[in-house]
């Protein structure tokens, strides 16, 4: 195994960072020193404790030895590191609870609040500070580390790396892409368990002809167990946007076309997902099997829109976001009492694994992290969605921002592959968006507070309230988080 150190800003996390400790210590590539630092102490040490009982209790599932050490200063924890991984809350809860809930008193509505909008700017303000003095400690202690990036919102994180360390190496993660991977692949498994007439059938959106053929099968056009499952890697999908806002233009099994068979599917399911949406059913079967965001976008653009409904809403939130009643699309707005409550039990799973009352069991994530890690100490190549600066990849999205594309990794590189143009009507989309994500950026470098402003003006959630109300709200917003900006914004 490949000896290797990894420095982990946020390392006192409380839900992500326990299934990176999974996948960390179930591979057996890569060994060496895990280095946790946060700028909360306590929660890093608890854990430590945490990691320390992993090992401990499943001796088994346990394939590397990990030496997991807990850091003060970000200095010595950076210092000789190969790999920086960066995965923080900026700042509090409370602080999300202004980012999702203050624009609502405007009559904006907000799914998640993390990446664009109102409450994207608004936690941008209070993060980037602290991504600028990341890229500067690295830039001082570890030049030549590896960079992951997992916190949001990601394009403006992203950004504000490169922006402030033009010679980082960074890229940033998300799994978004993998449930819209995982769909296709769901769809093409139904499909291919279909003979030649069924499938026919299902080409032709006969969906009572290939009902009939599911049933005589015993199974269920509705339940996409019933039908096997073959994973995500085995299919070729080329990704395009910017983050939590990515589209696939093609995807393919063993030279399959999956597009035009997705197609086929949505004409389909709109029957049944209506009929979900309007009530019949039980709540959490009705979420669970409708992806009406995502089928609404392709048949609008021709690409399959490769996000959760919840993030994608934000994007177009004057299709789906013009009041609080977003189920009937098949998803919910996520009120931040729901998360605080989440973030207080994780909290007392991580002390209780401190205690003998608690034995944590080894679950990992499904990430990509330490395949890309793996990939990069030269132990297998990789090819993968990643966000990296647009130099050329996507040609008709806005250059010098972050964008989410297919990136080969092999020894000590990241390349990003050539994703081609986007479909104009989806560009035109995406493009909105990443101008603004950069400009914002650019702005914030520039103590610039007017025009950040007149970005958060721009956002198509706030367009839709007006400039004055808009302002109010930016002004309002900054109030409220006062004890997080710098003092230009404040």
């Amino acid at each position: 195994m490949k000896p290797i150190t990894i420095t982990y800003i946020g390392g006192g996390s409380k839900a992500w960072a326990h299934k990176y400790f999974a996948d960390l210590l179930t591979q057996d590539k890569i060994t060496g020193e895990l280095r946790l630092y946060d700028i909360d102490l306590p929660a890093a040490k608890r854990n430590k404790k945490f990691f320390d009982k992993l090992v401990k209790n499943n001796p088994g599932k346990i394939k590397s030895p990990w030496r997991c050490e807990v850091f003060e200063d970000i200095g010595p924890a950076l210092d000789g590191a190969d790999f920086v991984i960066i995965s923080i809350l900026p700042y509090f809860m409370k602080n999300m609870y202004v980012d999702v809930h203050y624009p609502q008193r405007y009559g904006i509505w907000q799914s998640v609040g993390d990446s664009a909008g109102a409450g994207g700017y608004s936690r941008a303000l209070r993060t980037i500070p602290s991504y600028i003095f990341f890229a500067k400690n690295i830039r001082e202690h570890c030049p030549n580390a590896w960079v992951i990036n997992y916190t949001n919102p990601m394009s403006i994180c992203m950004n504000t790396l490169y922006r402030e360390f033009p010679g980082i190496k960074a890229f940033g993660c998300c799994h978004e892409v993998f449930g819209t991977q995982n769909l296709l692949c769901r769809i093409a498994g139904m499909y291919l368990s279909l003979s030649e007439e069924g499938q026919q059938a299902f080409m032709a959106s006969n969906l009572q002809a290939v009902k009939a053929e599911l049933e005589s099968q015993g199974k269920d056009f509705n339940d996409f167990k019933s039908f096997g499952k073959f994973g995500r890697h085995s299919i070729e999908t080329n990704v395009q946007g910017v983050n939590h806002f990515t589209w696939i233009d093609k995807a393919s099994y063993e030279g399959l076309d999956l597009l035009p068979i997705y197609a086929a599917y949505i004409k389909m399911f709109k029957e049944n997902s209506l009929t979900y949406l309007k009530g019949v059913g039980p709540i959490k079967k009705r979420l669970r099997n409708t992806h009406y965001v995502k089928y609404m976008l392709f048949e609008q653009y021709g690409a399959a829109a490769a996000a959760g409904d919840r993030h994608l809403a934000e994007f177009v939130p004057e299709q789906f976001l013009t009041s609080r009643h977003v189920l009937k699309y098949g998803f919910e707005l996520t009120p931040v009492w729901g998360r605080m409550i989440v973030n207080r039990l994780l909290m007392l799973v991580t002390a209780l694994a401190a205690t003998p009352l608690y034995n944590p069991k080894i679950k990992g994530s499904g990430e990509e992290g330490i395949r890309q890690i793996t990939a990069i100490c030269g132990l297998g190549d990789v090819v993968t969605n990643v966000n990296l600066p647009n130099t050329g990849q996507l040609g008709n999205v806005v250059q010098g921002t972050s964008v989410e594309t297919n990136a080969a990794f092999s020894l000590d590189s990241v390349v990003a592959l050539d994703a081609g143009d986007m479909p104009p009507g989806a560009a035109a989309l995406v493009n909105i968006h990443a101008q603004n994500q950069k400009d914002f950026v650019e702005a914030y470098f520039n103590r610039d507070a007017a025009t950040l402003e007149a970005i958060f003006c721009r956002d198509p959630q706030v367009v839709r309230i007006g400039p004055e109300k808009g302002k109010k709200l930016f002004a309002e917003m900054r109030r409220k988080n006062r004890k997080c900006l710098e003092e230009f914004i404040k």
